[in-house]
Formats: C-alpha cells, sequence, structure tokens
C-alpha cells in the first residue's frame, strides 16, 4: 500500500475574474452621452435608462476619475406673474 498522499494541487493559471454585474452600458458610452445631452432627461432617454440609474451611473464614474460636467438641478426658474390692474 502507497503511503504518500499528494496535497499539492496543480492548478493552471486562470484569469482573475472580476466581481459584480458586466456593464449594461459601458462607462466610455455613457459619457459620451452625458457629455452630449443638455439635460439628465435627455441622457435617461437616449440610453433607456431611468434618470435615478443615470444620475447614479455618473457619480460612480466621477469618483473612478471620469470628468462628466454637472447638471443644473431642480426646475427651471419661472417668472412671477405680473398683477393687471
Amino acid at each position: 500500500m502507497d503511503n504518500t498522499t499528494n496535497n499539492e494541487t496543480t492548478m493552471a493559471p486562470t484569469e482573475q475574474v472580476k466581481r459584480g454585474r458586466p456593464y449594461l452600458i459601458s462607462p466610455e458610452v455613457f459619457s459620451a452621452a452625458w457629455a452630449a445631452a443638455a439635460t439628465l432627461d435627455e441622457v435617461a432617454t437616449n440610453l433607456g435608462i431611468t434618470k435615478v440609474s443615470a444620475s447614479v451611473k455618473a457619480s460612480q464614474l466621477r469618483r473612478k476619475g471620469f470628468e462628466l460636467p454637472m447638471f443644473k438641478r431642480g426646475r427651471k426658474a419661472v417668472e412671477p406673474a405680473t398683477e393687471q390692474g
């Protein structure tokens, strides 16, 4: 009976697997769409995602070093109505 045990497992080097889901929209495509748009609504509509998703993705890409401009927040200012007397 052979008393030698082989505790070593030989594994071929493999590619490092990235964690998380793959991009549905690549950062390059997203940043190009963001730069070409005038509003958050326009980005979301053009890419087929929600406004919240577009905003979050822009924030994440800014943290990773992408230079994405900030859109103005809130609604457009409405001029006050003038009294007619």
